[in-house]
């Protein structure tokens, strides 16, 4: 019924419009959402705002394409924001006044002055301060409700995140320049099977003896000054990725020193000695354990000796298998935020245990429980599940890597909730 009279109102007002055209212009109905109505000075605020915020505006393809573009998102706010008044979701005054201080201590002046910039920069017909903070307090209602709805619920494992770290890992060893020496068996397309055979047997036997006498260097040297079937190379400073050119499988290249081959390549076959590595940045190691545990604290019903020998008892039984180490963490561990989910820590830095916890880990294999430490927070069992040996520049990736299958992940959510709403919804799209 109520789309029946903003229908019937629409039509009177164009009426009306057309009778009194020379009198005023009334403004014009756009869109219909559920029970909301989008009009033509709504995206004249939009784009009003976008002025103030940056002069520049890029000139679009067609005239009305700024306006498609903002009408579609008006639409799409105003599903979102009718969802937020069913939750219940309200924006506060203390709310409002730390965004403007945010604001105001980026543009470096008081939160008085930003108040009074907006109220004298936006007064006219269609924008005034009032509606300036109904934009902000609509504005903010959207980002609550989606962080309420996604950012809880996204999950993302470790092998996600480490397959595009790796990916940026390689891109990062592709730009090492890099110093190769190499021994090269030249092949000729004219060869025939069998003297390709036998060159490969050759090159084989002479890669084996460099590796059990670690002599490449003298060969290397022989070759260059006694040319005979052999020829000796240097490749200076080239990048890693532009070795793809010169040889026709991947070079796993990590050191300095090291002896790859026999490798096809451009030329014929080669035996590869890593002479140089030239790293764009040092690197800083740091080894890091995957670890789960069960923790009994001491309290005042609990003191610390009747802790330790409860956790030597859980300890026992676990070793005598009359339990398991899950069972004992779901059970009996004090550490109620990670016992639900079988006591992961996920990750730890090796410089986050004092010497004896990290000696224990050290000693521990994977899948092995240790015998029950003492630390400040109590009594533990820990389970190594894995180690590992990081860089801390890429520790630092990780998290950005992170940050970037959050924001994939919450926008695809994010898109198949529109449609679902746009499905559920009445959206009648007026020409304009």
């Amino acid at each position: 019924m109520r789309v029946y009279v903003v229908v019937i109102l629409y039509v009177l007002s164009s009426v009306f419009s057309n009778c009194c055209a020379k009198i005023f212009e009334i403004d014009k109905i756009l869109a219909v959402v559920n029970n909301q109505v989008i009009l033509d000075s709504d995206i004249d605020q939009v784009l009003f705002y976008l002025k103030q915020e940056n002069n520049t505006i890029t000139v679009p393809l067609k005239i009305n394409f700024l306006r498609d573009k903002i009408l579609e998102k008006l639409i799409v706010d105003s599903l979102i924001l009718e969802e937020a008044n069913k939750l219940n979701i309200t924006v506060s005054d203390m709310q409002l006044d730390t965004i403007f201080s945010n604001i105001a201590f980026k543009k470096h002046i008081t939160l008085n002055e930003l108040k009074n910039n907006i109220i004298l920069n936006n007064t006219n017909d269609f924008f005034n301060y009032e509606d300036y903070i109904q934009n902000v307090k609509k504005s903010l209602k959207i980002k609550m409700l989606q962080d309420y709805l996604f950012n809880s619920n996204i999950d993302i494992s470790e092998r996600e995140i480490y397959h595009l770290l790796n990916e940026k890992i390689t891109k990062q060893n592709d730009l090492k320049k890099i110093n190769l020496k190499l021994i090269i068996l030249p092949l000729s397309k004219r060869e025939n099977d069998k003297a390709i055979k036998n060159k490969k047997i050759l090159i084989n036997h002479l890669f084996k003896m460099i590796n059990n006498n670690s002599n490449f260097d003298y060969f290397y040297e022989f070759f260059k000054k006694n040319k005979n079937c052999f020829l000796s190379e240097n490749i200076s400073l080239k990048h890693l990725k532009n070795l793809k050119k010169i040889f026709f499988s991947k070079l796993d290249i990590f050191k300095k020193n090291q002896i790859l081959g026999p490798v096809l390549g451009r030329k014929g076959l080669y035996i590869i000695k890593v002479n140089n590595i030239e790293n764009n940045s040092i690197k800083k190691i740091t080894t890091e354990f995957h670890i789960q545990h069960c923790l009994i604290r001491p309290s005042i019903i609990l003191n610390d000796i009747q802790a330790k020998k409860d956790i030597f008892e859980i300890y026992n039984n676990i070793k005598m298998k009359n339990y398991s180490f899950e069972y004992a963490v779901k059970n009996f561990s004090h550490d109620f935020y990670s016992s639900h989910k079988q006591g992961d820590l996920g990750w730890i830095s090796n410089k986050s245990f004092d010497g004896v916890f990290k000696n224990i880990l050290k000693n521990l294999n994977n899948n092995e429980i240790s015998q029950p430490i003492r630390s400040k927070f109590g009594w533990h069992i820990i389970k190594l599940l894995e180690k590992r040996q990081i860089d801390k520049k890429w520790k630092i990736e990780k998290e950005k890597v992170y940050q970037i299958l959050l924001q994939r992940k919450i926008q695809q959510e994010k898109n198949n909730w529109i449609k679902k709403l746009k499905k559920l919804s009445y959206i009648n799209i007026f020409q304009y």
